[in-house]
């Protein structure tokens, strides 16, 4: 509903748009210099509007477009109710594919690009590489650098809202077969959230946005406020995948292909009460950093939400001189 407005008052272009989702372009500055070769998506979650990662002047898009970055920003879903037979978290991964990674290949002319995940973004991105290597051993060779946020998917399942989350998931897989083309608001998930955190959480996030200013703390405001539609069955197997499937072993997650060619950044937030950071952090004994190119990771304090507040400059910066060649 609020999409005009903060759309409108962004670089913003429209790259791609159907009844289900966007994909929004933010152009290099000019002031930047040279454009890299290679374009940056930023795949973001499908449980919240997209443009909270933009809204202020120090967003992660500011830092890439700065650094001469073209980023194409994954909207998912609108104000209208989901339909869509068969969109899964299968159609999520084969949409990003699709409509984001294959036509840009494409039209800049390279066998690789970037993509950043943030939360549930991340986990659809790997879910997407593994699904795509079943039948092609050779496909994680389209990405040069993946960087993940806040992403529920490889430290130890230890997740701040994984009990809330689910109880919702066990309680819901009876009737999945009924709602399999349904979709569930925004809203609600958002009371799902305020249910599983304590009061003193609410009231620290809402202080740390109150404090970068009257202008954050009134977008930050519209963005929890204003309402859309998830797509249940996705839903449904993004708590399977993130949450149930480490229920029992606590097992991390891993490709189940050749990623070697891959260099991977990952950001956690020490602050975050969402996505505690044991279930994004990566044990350095584990498997994942071995699996990659290179691999670093970065801890800060941070919550769930940096990438929607002011701030964090250092740590904008550094992912950004990451994603860059080496000239």
């Amino acid at each position: 509903m609020l999409d005009p407005i903060f759309y409108a008052n962004s670089n913003a272009q429209p790259y791609y748009q159907d009844s289900n989702f966007n994909i929004w372009k933010f152009p290099a500055q000019p002031e930047a210099g040279k454009r890299q070769k290679r374009p940056l998506i930023l795949n973001y979650s499908i449980m919240t509007r997209a443009y909270g990662t933009f809204f202020n002047d120090d967003s992660f898009i500011s830092f890439f477009n700065k650094h001469g970055f073209d980023v194409y920003l994954m909207d998912w879903g609108k104000e209208s109710i989901f339909t869509l037979s068969g969109w899964t978290l299968d159609k999520l991964a084969d949409t990003l594919n699709d409509k984001a990674i294959s036509p840009l290949l494409e039209e800049y002319g390279v066998d690789s690009l970037n993509i950043f995940g943030i939360c549930i973004g991340g986990l659809i991105t790997s879910h997407l590489i593994n699904r795509k290597m079943q039948n092609d051993k050779d496909y994680a060779k389209r990405f040069h650098k993946i960087a993940y946020y806040g992403s529920p998917i490889l430290g130890s399942r230890d997740l701040g809202m994984g009990r809330t989350f689910l109880n919702f998931y066990h309680t819901m897989k009876p009737y999945r077969p009924a709602l399999e083309n349904s979709g569930i608001s925004l809203f609600t998930l958002d009371m799902m959230i305020m249910q599983g955190t304590s009061n003193s959480m609410t009231q620290w996030f809402w202080q740390r946005f109150w404090e970068a200013g009257p202008k954050t703390f009134s977008e930050a405001l519209m963005l929890t406020c204003d309402d859309r539609w998830v797509p249940f069955a996705a839903l449904m197997d993004i708590l399977e995948e993130g949450f149930a499937s480490g229920e029992k072993t606590k097992e991390s997650f891993h490709f189940y292909g050749d990623v070697s060619n891959i260099h991977f950044f990952n950001m956690v937030g020490e602050h975050d009460f969402l996505v505690m950071p044991s279930a994004s952090i990566v044990e350095w004994n584990s498997p994942v950093p071995q699996q990659f190119a290179s691999f670093e990771q970065m801890i800060f304090p941070g919550g769930h939400f940096v990438f929607a507040r002011p701030g964090f400059k250092e740590e904008k910066e550094k992912l950004a001189v990451w994603f860059k060649d080496v000239a």
